[in-house]
């Protein structure tokens, strides 16, 4: 990239930007370990796609690569000016930041008011369970940086509206009338 005009980021890569350039991931295998231990199981499951956007954003001129001066050959990691001015668009890119990606919660929950009541019962139970425990883990973490700790706070209030539907959900005597 010449600084002509800024590449459109994915989600992928504005948030492999953003460990360079905002968390101070300077490595490939840390910019690896941040998804791997990520509490978004999209993003510990992205951690395999975490080596070739980090090429690709080499290529594209927006990561620069050094070689540091351990026997592993490790190479530093850095935005470039192109690199930054991609991750300020991305940041800045609200429309895109709004739209409703792919969210398993949201998906099935149609399809729960489809199934027999026991089966839906026994959904809603185990859902409840599952957020509880991913609500344990959120709330006990430590040790977030800026950007973590505002993740880290909006996953805590998605699970928690995620209970909310369940408790209307679970009140309702019939499925809703298809539209």
């Amino acid at each position: 990239m010449t600084g002509a005009e800024t590449p459109r980021l994915s989600e992928l890569e504005g948030a492999v930007l953003t460990e360079i350039g905002r968390r101070g991931h300077r490595t490939r295998f840390k910019v690896r370990r941040a998804f791997e231990t990520s509490p978004s199981s999209s993003w510990s499951g992205s951690a395999g796609a975490v080596y070739p956007a980090i090429a690709r954003l080499a290529r594209a001129g927006l990561i620069a690569m050094e070689a540091s001066a351990t026997k592993r050959g490790t190479r530093l990691l850095s935005l470039t000016l192109d690199g930054e001015a991609a991750l300020s668009a991305w940041t800045l890119d609200g429309e895109t930041a709004c739209a409703i990606g792919a969210d398993p919660f949201r998906l099935r929950a149609g399809l729960w008011a489809t199934a027999p009541q026991a089966e839906r019962e026994d959904i809603v139970r185990r859902m409840r369970a599952a957020i509880q425990t991913e609500l344990t883990k959120l709330e006990t973490r430590t040790g977030l940086d800026v950007v973590e700790h505002t993740g880290n706070e909006l996953a805590i209030r998605l699970q928690r509206l995620r209970l909310d539907w369940l408790d209307a959900f679970e009140t309702q005597t019939q499925p809703p009338t298809p539209l």
